[in-house]
């Protein structure tokens, strides 16, 4: 499990230093993970095509976009029947990889495959990163809203992550990029209002309540 501590917090901070922005992409689809990664490296550094399936390490990507380091961080955390103990495991490792901290978590949500256990993973899942982990997360939909169906409970359970994030979500597009501007911008957003240039997540061990938040 993890905790946070302030990132070089200050009472004077103004602006945060995102030259160098480190992002976690968290989702349950891994080709829609990898095209969210290639578009906002600018590049085709994922494989789109290649087999996905559970692995506990994380994938690392760098690329530099109008003068800016990115680091994308693909941890694979929300596949079906991924054990307890491999998400704990997958956690350290990109907490490890992703150290001193990082920048913003971003949610991959598709509308016609996200169900109430879906979420209450998500919540299990950010919440092994940093108790505040929550309020450095911007959700990201890369499918349309379902018309009124099968799929309404799936979409309650989207619209209650989004809330749970701070309201507001970000669509997804592989011609308009103007989402990845803005996706920044929160970003910078998100750490001037929590007075810190970037999350620490520091390991403790797991607890009882840990054991049933997961069940």
């Amino acid at each position: 499990m993890a905790t946070v501590a302030a990132g070089r917090c200050s009472p004077l901070f103004d602006r945060p230093d995102m030259s160098d922005l480190r992002i976690v992409l968290i989702g349950k689809n891994g080709l829609e993970n990898r095209r969210v990664a290639n578009t906002i490296l600018g590049r085709a550094v994922f494989d789109s095509e290649a087999p996905y399936y559970s692995q506990q390490s994380s994938d690392r990507i760098s690329g530099e976009l109008e003068g800016r380091k990115i680091t994308v961080f693909n941890p694979h955390l929300l596949q079906p029947n991924y054990p307890q103990g491999e998400i704990i495991d997958g956690v350290r490792d990109c907490v490890s990889l992703s150290a001193p901290g990082p920048h913003v978590f971003v949610l991959v949500l598709q509308y016609n495959n996200f169900s109430e256990d879906d979420r209450h993973r998500v919540e299990y899942v950010l919440n092994l990163f940093s108790y505040q982990a929550m309020k450095h997360t911007i959700v990201l939909t890369t499918d349309d809203v379902p018309h009124r169906s099968i799929f309404t409970s799936r979409n309650n359970s989207i619209h209650d992550i989004i809330k749970e994030c701070g309201g507001g979500h970000l669509k997804f597009n592989t011609v308009s990029t103007g989402w990845r501007y803005e996706m920044f911008r929160r970003t910078e957003e998100i750490l001037k209002k929590e007075s810190i240039e970037f999350l620490i997540c520091d390991n403790r061990p797991i607890s009882q309540d840990d054991d049933r938040d997961w069940k």
